[in-house]
């Protein structure tokens, strides 16, 4: 990795971050973690899913998918069905509740950001718009692959 990159990384990551926890605060207030939360966006962007699979995607122990899912399942945001391929295993899909819930919290969350967004100069606005599909597809990248896919870098021999 070259310096400027990691620089970049760095950077965007702590920004990411930053913005992250800031745009929390009315999903926390719904009782929706990030885990939570990042599952039921796997869910609405791939689909139903066996919770072996999901775990993989989200980087979590089996140990911890079975909690997740039940508390998924508790709150209403997700429906266990028999997978139709093989009824002995299970399909845990976005239920509608889930999906009206994600979009109140895109809608509270997106108001906030709308009007930090409205108050940049338009260059910067610009500027913004043009990144975001770069943005969307690291996040994408990042997120709907199971780390374990991702190959460690290599090490110099010293």
């Amino acid at each position: 990795m070259t310096d400027e990159v990691g620089r970049l990384a760095g950077g965007l990551r702590t920004t990411v971050v930053r913005l992250n926890h800031s745009l929390r605060q009315p999903v926390a207030r719904k009782g929706v973690t990030p885990t939570r939360l990042t599952a039921m966006v796997t869910l609405e962007k791939c689909g139903p899913m066996r919770p072996g699979d999901l775990a993989d995607r989200l980087s979590v122990t089996a140990a911890s998918m079975s909690r997740l899912s039940e508390a998924l399942e508790e709150g209403g945001w997700v429906d266990r069905e028999p997978d139709p391929e093989d009824r002995r295993a299970q399909l845990l899909s976005l239920s509608a509740q889930g999906r009206e819930t994600l979009e109140t919290l895109r809608r509270e969350g997106t108001g906030e950001l709308a009007d930090a967004i409205r108050a940049l100069p338009p260059e910067e606005r610009a500027r913004l718009a043009a990144a975001l599909p770069v943005l969307v597809r690291l996040s994408d990248d990042l997120v709907a692959s199971p780390r374990h896919e991702h190959p460690a870098p290599e090490r110099q021999q010293g």
